[in-house]
């Protein structure tokens, strides 16, 4: 994570000891710069150091200096008690000349004095005032009597920065970090100074007064830790604005069993700002909000020590953008219910009711629940992830709450829950949970998309596969979403609070947030330091055989010394494996680097073990060459159009799905007798399960591969063995391989939004019997010369040493759009078959179009090859005809007995921004591979709809875009 100053370099400092290495953590993670030494240095006895931490101009009007030895630490800081009865102004460490800011709370500090629920008619003798407080300024809690309250009427502006954010804490964090000994996230201290209470006049529902209105100026409630009365008419009441804040170990104890919560808006307006805040380590709940209207956006909320966000009386605000991370089982960093949601506890019928709409929550859990709703609120909940949770996921309580989901007026929409329990147990016979989450009719149908499954966060936060899985619904359109408060939301197309182009290094909570990121300062588990830095990354070495389950996490490099195989050959029948069998698997987080040294390192994946290349669109996968990292460190980027390759091997990968490539030629195809073996002798591949599970790769790139490892043996960017449709493959680049980009030998695995670009032999090739789907194929070969033009775009066959052999070749392509300079762009032969759609071809030097071998033709004229919704343009159509029986034309236009090839187009391609169809690829008439009937019913449900051909849609399709190298002009 990025440090963040708290005091400038130029802080006033005296060491006051021979010992000058005391430092201050920075506000994101607690370090800050190392004083510098004085050029005067005649120190009496310890404390070691002194530091003042006051502003430029001295202490603001109504704060005093305070000096006091914090650990080793004289420290000189300001301080403030009572009641701000004037608009005050804490400079922040940025704007103050390089001096310090840091302020101390000393008791209970109110801002203002109330001025009633009724903005109009202010109580007389009131008097209003705004804190504000700048950038990177600390503000402490000496005790657990020290706490901040805004009174209605007052305000609190807080201009935190991202990479400088405003920390609320307590004296004894503050002296961990003067003593150069921060806490880490996992500390368990909490409970040591009170917290924030922002008291406002916008409508609640719980009055002090029996008599009175829920609503109205006559309802107030007195708040918690005798802060004052709140509650008013004005929903859209402006106590002011949080912006780029932390409050970390608070919720002390202010009278018996009266815990505060980290930040409590009491009756806060809309009219109020609030934006990137996190809570830490509080003892009590996160966030809670009684009633009121006010929204909120970046909230994060980690080990809570009881509910991370609750809300009663009344809240009617909204909230995007929530992530809630309890803390390991030790008690008091464990919380209990992410979320804690009600109405009214002395009537859940009470007006206004609870009705808030919470967007892109993702909740991490470890005990208690997920989702407690009760007490009568309503509400609209939609994009969620709930994991961990121990008791369950969802509890709905109290007949008034489950009324309010049977009105639809309570709804659940886009969430995935991942807990060994799902639901509480049922109370009421009229309520089930399941036929809430699933919307069964007539009263829950409001309630679409909820999933149960396994959670596949990587990063801990960021969308897996199972996520991205789930439809979003997007909440400035929704219906279950009232019309005026769309405005509020952003637009998503996904579920949980962080978007799958994110990662640690870039998210909406980077750079402000206290440990979410932790930084990495050790190699991992399952790999051995070099004692190497490059461009100041330490390189972590992988060597041998992965035995365990290995993490890679971003921060180091990553070398591969060697062959370096991923467990050790299952054999190929998962239910008997081999006696020797090791299954392991390699997970590596977004952002991850790997490289191999020479042209001797690769990685194989080893049948029954698993790579879980969990890359992201902003933080990719990327495994390059030594060569490459070294260029980069010297800031030199090679950028797309280096004619580099071959600088390592690549990535194997074998399972255990049927091929008909046979070690032993006795052996019968499709069976666990069939097995090869492997190119670069990563070991045997094949067996019969097709659904085998090899793991996932998503947003990876492989770079700079394809060495010759034996004379004549050229390692594939990806080689897909033998690999199973278990497996994801999707956003995954080959750039700049000396052989083919990938090839498949055999096979069933799919594959999902492919970009192959100046592969030196054929883009993408298969042979010895695959049979699964791709879609959104994207080949650009590079300029003629020699080693990134390539040879063919698509290189397809069934095997070579008898064109009939089963299982044969059969996949289903659509979506493909090949660029070429040389060569050919679709070469079909030695007796594959296949269904292939939708495609764009243009640019190669031969033709566009070969197909050979007699066994091939024939396969195309009994119906089992097809080319359909494809446009052409190339100087040379199709190849020469090689025998009578076959016309490379007829095929192409449909003629019997090619009847069921439609919808193909000779023409000139008008493809904008490199790949971007333009008007004459537009003419052509789609297939949609979801509903076709050509395409075997079994394969549809991989595909996505679509209603155009080529890889890309337009050049606001950003599938190709964010997290691969592209060619100037390409869309970005």
């Amino acid at each position: 994570m990025s440090k963040i100053k708290l005091l400038l370099a130029g802080v006033s400092i005296a060491v006051i000891a021979a010992c000058s290495d005391s430092s201050i953590s920075s506000p994101g993670e607690g370090q800050l710069p190392t004083p510098p030494v004085p050029t005067n240095p005649n120190p009496p006895t310890p404390p070691s150091a002194a530091v003042d931490a006051r502003p430029a101009g001295g202490c603001p009007t109504g704060f005093s200096s305070l000096t006091q030895t914090l650990g080793s630490v004289e420290l000189t800081a300001c301080q403030t008690s009572g009641t701000l009865l004037a608009d005050t102004t804490l400079p922040g460490a940025s704007a103050t000349a390089g001096q310090g800011a840091i302020y101390f709370l000393n008791g209970q500090v109110a801002v203002g004095t109330d001025a009633g629920g009724d903005a109009a008619n202010p109580l007389t003798g009131s008097t209003s005032a705004t804190l504000t407080i700048g950038a990177g300024a600390y503000i402490v809690g000496g005790t657990t009597a020290d706490y901040l309250t805004v009174s209605r009427g007052s305000q609190l502006v807080v201009d935190g920065e991202q990479f400088n954010p405003v920390i609320f804490t307590s004296s004894d964090d503050l002296e961990a970090t003067l003593s150069d000994n921060p806490r880490g996230f996992n500390d368990g201290a909490n409970a040591e100074w009170g917290g924030i209470i922002l008291n406002g006049r916008a409508p609640i529902n719980a009055c002090d007064d029996p008599a009175a209105i829920g609503g109205t100026a006559d309802c107030e409630k007195s708040g918690e830790g005798n802060s004052g009365l709140f509650g008013g008419n004005d929903a859209s009441d402006n106590s002011g604005r949080l912006n780029y804040m932390q409050v970390r170990f608070a919720g002390a104890e202010v009278t018996a069993d009266n815990e505060l919560n980290g930040i409590a808006f009491q009756g806060v307006g809309n009219g109020t700002e609030v934006d990137y805040v996190q809570v830490h380590n509080n003892f009590d709940d996160g966030v809670e909000f009684f009633g009121g209207t006010v929204n909120v956006k970046h909230m994060v909320l980690t080990q809570i020590g009881d509910d991370s966000m609750d809300y009663t009386d009344g809240w009617t605000g909204n909230a995007q953008f929530v992530l809630v991370q309890q803390g390991a089982l030790d008690g008091s960093r464990s919380g209990d219910n992410g979320f804690e949601f009600d109405n009214f506890e002395d009537n859940d019928d009470r007006e206004p009711r609870s009705n808030p709409t919470i967007s892109n929550f993702t909740l991490i859990g470890t005990q208690d629940t997920g989702m407690l709703i009760r007490e009568g609120t309503a509400g609209d909940f939609l994009n969620g992830v709930v994991t961990g949770f121990q008791d369950e996921c969802l509890h709905i309580d109290d007949s008034s709450t489950q009324s309010q989901a049977a009105a639809g007026a309570l709804t659940l929409n886009s969430t995935l829950f991942s807990c060994d329990v799902p639901f509480a147990d049922e109370e009421l016979p009229a309520f089930v949970h399941a036929d809430f989450f699933n919307g069964v009719a007539p009263s829950y149908t409001a309630n679409q998309n909820n999933v149960q499954a396994s959670s596949t966060l990587v990063g801990t936060f960021f969308p897996g596969a199972n996520e991205l899985a789930v439809p979003a619904l997007n909440p400035t359109a929704a219906s279950v979403v009232d019309a005026d408060r769309r405005a509020f939301f952003d637009s998503v197309n996904y579920i949980g609070a962080f978007s799958p182009s994110e990662s640690a290094g870039n998210s909406w909570a980077t750079g402000w947030t206290f440990g979410l990121f932790p930084e990495v300062t050790e190699c991992p588990t399952g790999t051995v330091a070099s004692g190497e830095t490059i461009g100041n990354q330490f390189v972590c070495r992988i060597t041998g055989t992965v035995d365990r389950d290995v993490r890679l996490v971003a921060g180091p490099l990553y070398e591969l010394v060697g062959v370096v195989f991923v467990g050790i050959d299952a054999g190929p029948d998962a239910a008997n494996p081999s006696t020797n069998a090791l299954e392991a698997t390699l997970t590596i987080d977004p952002g991850v680097t790997i490289f191999g040294r020479s042209t001797a390192d690769y990685l194989v994946v080893s049948r029954g073990s698993q790579l879980q290349s969990n890359g992201s669109r902003g933080a990719p996968v990327i495994m390059t060459s030594r060569a490459d990292i070294l260029a980069t460190a010297a800031g030199n980027d090679r950028g797309y159009n280096t004619g580099n390759n071959a600088e390592w091997g690549g990535l194997i990968i074998n399972g255990r799905a049927p091929i008909n490539a046979c070690d032993d030629p006795a052996a019968i195809g499709g069976t666990i007798d069939c097995e090869k073996s492997g190119e670069g002798s990563s070991g045997l591949f094949g067996g019969a399960d097709a659904s085998d599970n090899s793991g996932s790769i998503r947003y990876t790139r492989v770079q700079y591969a394809g060495a010759e490892v034996t004379a004549d043996n050229e390692l594939n960017g990806i080689a897909f063995q033998g690999v199973g449709n278990g497996t994801t493959v999707e956003f995954v680049q080959v750039h700049n391989n000396f052989d083919d980009g990938v090839e498949f030998f055999g096979g069933a695995v799919n594959v999902k939004n492919l970009l192959l670009t100046q592969i030196g032999d054929d883009s993408m090739d298969y042979t010895d019997g695959w049979t699964g789907n791709a879609q959104f194929v994207l080949v650009i070969q590079g300029d003629l010369d020699g080693s990134r033009s390539g040879d063919n775009g698509f290189e397809f066959d069934n095997f070579e040493d008898n064109d009939d052999r089963e299982p044969r070749s059969n996949p289903t392509i659509a979506n493909f759009t090949l660029i070429g300079t040389q060569d050919t762009g679709m070469l079909i032969r030695e007796g594959t078959a296949g269904d292939f759609l939708n495609g764009v071809v243009t640019g190669f030097g031969d033709e566009c179009l070969h197909i050979d071998d007699s066994s091939t033709q024939t396969q195309a004229a009994n119906g089992d090859l097809t080319l359909r919704s494809t446009f052409f343009s190339c100087a040379t159509s199709f190849a020469d005809e090689e025998l009578p029986s076959f016309v490379h034309a007829d095929f192409f236009n449909g003629v019997t007995p090619y009847t069921t090839n439609v919808n193909n187009v000779l023409g000139t391609s008008s493809l904008t921004q490199v790949f971007v169809p333009g008007a004459n690829e537009n003419a052509v008439i789609a297939i949609d591979p979801r509903t076709d009937t050509v395409i075997d019913a079994s394969r549809r449900s991989f595909f996505t709809s679509v209603d155009y051909v080529g890889a890309v849609e337009n050049a606001a399709d950003d599938r190709f875009t964010g997290w691969t190298l592209l060619p100037a002009g390409a869309p970005n």
